[in-house]
C-alpha cells in the first residue's frame, strides 16, 4: 500500500505500577522511536517527569498545612491559590512543552502532557514522510 504525503502515528508511554500507585511512566524506550529520537533523550524526559511527580505526592509539613487551610476555608482557598500538586502538573507541561520545541519535534515527534490522559499514559505522535 503506497502512501503520499506525511502520515502520524500514536503510541502511549504506559504507566509503571511496579512501585505502587504513584504516579510514574515506563521508562522502556518504544521500537517506534528508534531511528527517530536517542534512547538517552527519552530516557532523560522520562526520568525528569517521574522526578516532577515524585516532588508533586511527596507529603511534608507544608502539604499538611496546606490541606488543612483548604478544609477549614470550605477548599474556597483554592480560588485563591494554586496547590503544589497543580504547581507541579503545570511544570511538567512547560517541561514536555520545552523537550517538545528544542529536540522532539525536529524528529517529527511530539509527546504530549499526561494530564490530557488523565495520567493513565503519555501519548506520543510519531509523523511520517509519505516515502517511508
Amino acid at each position: 500500500m503506497e502512501r503520499s504525503g506525511p502520515f502520524s502515528k500514536k503510541i502511549f508511554i504506559q504507566r509503571d505500577y511496579s512501585y505502587g500507585t504513584a504516579v510514574r511512566f515506563s521508562s522502556e524506550f518504544p521500537q517506534e522511536l528508534r531511528g527517530k529520537i536517542g534512547e538517552r533523550e527519552f530516557q532523560e524526559t522520562i526520568d525528569e517527569i517521574n522526578v516532577i511527580f515524585e516532588e508533586a505526592e511527596a507529603y511534608n509539613c507544608q502539604r499538611y498545612g496546606e490541606g488543612c487551610l483548604a478544609c477549614l476555608t470550605g477548599y474556597t482557598i483554592h480560588f485563591c491559590f494554586k496547590t503544589h500538586y497543580q504547581k507541579c502538573t503545570e511544570r511538567a507541561a512547560r517541561y514536555i512543552q520545552e523537550r517538545n520545541y528544542h529536540i522532539f519535534e525536529r524528529h517529527g515527534v511530539l509527546m504530549g502532557d499526561p494530564m490530557d490522559r488523565g495520567l493513565r499514559c503519555i501519548e506520543v505522535n510519531i509523523t511520517y514522510d509519505g516515502d517511508q
